[in-house]
């Protein structure tokens, strides 16, 4: 989401790609929980065939979240069926099912509905059991919603499943803005042919996209419509107008302009269409980032002896502390939702990672390493991140869970993807 000012243009290049950095790499002590999952078509045959999907959909989300870990149907020795009327829970011990989900579609007089039954076999106990009607939602969001029960109820967090990512596929001389489901379901261009794009943050009530955008070799900020597809510019100083991120309340809008010569952060009133100065030094501020409380917005500046790194500034105090301690080079801020942790982009020994830190600036954790990684945003729960990565020469977007992990793709191959942003 906090894609790198072109300011930044020199720090990039003294970062050539050479001899690979030593980090260490964060895992935390979770092991995922095994899973018994299954849907059971409905008994008079019908809804048989968005049971399957839906049957493969729950599953992959569950699988992606990298906090279960699905057991194979056939290594069942009850039916699933079974744990509909009268579960034993000894059965499913047996095979090390930690969790067992069933569900179940039900035609009724008012349609269909999906019956979820959640229990843990080594407690003996029902964790939960919901009714979940077929609204005339498409059988993908079905699925994304019985996921996010499953995950709710067993992790004792809201899922991620049913939202969305924004990002830049950049394709000759132009680019485009892509929506996609989490799980890169459901892809379309809805914004094509950008001289340039950078830096699209969705407003939080995901309606409307803020981005950089370009006319010739003028940047400037617009308000893109995800309804009917209209820009609106809000910003087109001389200079800087970049990295564009809403406020938590969607009132306000946190930017980069350098109308004043330096870099500084500066405040739009989406009410008022007015600008206020938050930053005034006289060094390169950047990349902003709001607290989920919107007390606080983390930046990138240059005023600690030149090199990039993170500061938070109090809206309200003015009160400014460092965040990055370690290392020289610590760029692109992004706040998680959850106000505990800021995700970054770090450099060692000339190679790139993806971390996160406390806002205090202890307790770092290097999450992935690479020679080009960029873009850190948070799912709205907080617990995944998804970046882009230079693989082989063109950049892809890649999601990794928060606490640790193993990184997936979650674009095509063999194209440049980049400044990817999950929906609040």
């Amino acid at each position: 989401m906090r894609k790198i000012s072109i300011i930044f243009v020199t720090w990039i290049l003294l970062a050539l790609p050479a001899q690979a950095a030593d980090f260490n790499i964060y895992q935390s002590n979770f092991t995922p929980l095994q899973i018994a999952w299954q849907t059971i078509p409905a008994q008079d045959g019908a809804a048989t065939n968005p049971a399957r999907l839906i049957d493969q959909v729950v599953r992959n989300d569950l699988l992606s979240s990298q906090s279960f870990k699905a057991l194979d149907p056939i290594s069942f020795l009850a039916t699933a069926q079974s744990a509909l009327s009268k579960i034993d829970y000894a059965d499913w011990r047996i095979i090390g099912a930690d969790i067992v989900a069933v569900c179940q579609p039900q035609v009724r007089p008012d349609g269909t509905h999906w019956l979820l039954h959640i229990y843990d076999p080594f407690r003996n106990k029902q964790l939960a059991s919901t009714d979940i009607a077929n609204d005339g939602k498409a059988p993908r969001l079905l699925a994304h919603r019985i996921a996010n029960f499953i995950y709710r109820t067993v992790i004792g967090v809201p899922g991620h499943f049913d939202s969305h990512i924004l990002y830049v596929h950049k394709h000759g001389d132009f680019s485009d803005l892509v929506y996609m489901d989490q799980d890169g379901a459901n892809r379309q261009v809805i914004g094509r042919n950008f001289t340039l794009l950078l830096s699209p943050d969705w407003s939080p009530n995901n309606q409307q996209v803020a981005l950089n955008t370009y006319v010739g070799n003028r940047p400037r900020l617009e308000l893109f419509n995800l309804a009917n597809g209209k820009r609106t510019t809000f910003g087109h100083f001389r200079g800087l107008n970049s990295t564009p991120e809403f406020s938590p309340d969607g009132r306000f809008i946190a930017a980069t302009l350098s109308i004043h010569g330096d870099p500084n952060i500066y405040i739009y009133d989406i009410r008022k269409r007015s600008w206020h100065q938050l930053t005034h030094a006289k060094a390169v501020n950047t990349t902003p980032t709001w607290s989920p409380d919107g007390q606080w917005i983390a930046f990138t500046s240059s005023r600690a002896g030149g090199n990039p790194q993170i500061f938070r500034k109090n809206i309200k105090t003015g009160a400014v502390l460092r965040v990055s301690t370690v290392g020289n080079y610590n760029t692109s801020p992004s706040w998680s939702p959850m106000g505990n942790r800021i995700a970054l982009i770090t450099r060692k020994d000339w190679s790139y990672a993806l971390a996160t830190i406390k806002p205090d600036g202890s307790d770092i954790h290097y999450l992935v390493t690479g020679k080009r990684v960029e873009s850190p945003s948070w799912s709205k729960n907080g617990q995944m991140l998804i970046y882009s990565a230079d693989i082989n020469g063109t950049r892809r977007l890649y999601r990794i869970p928060a606490w640790g992990g193993h990184s997936q793709p979650i674009t095509p191959a063999n194209q440049d993807d980049s400044d990817g942003v999950w929906s609040r």
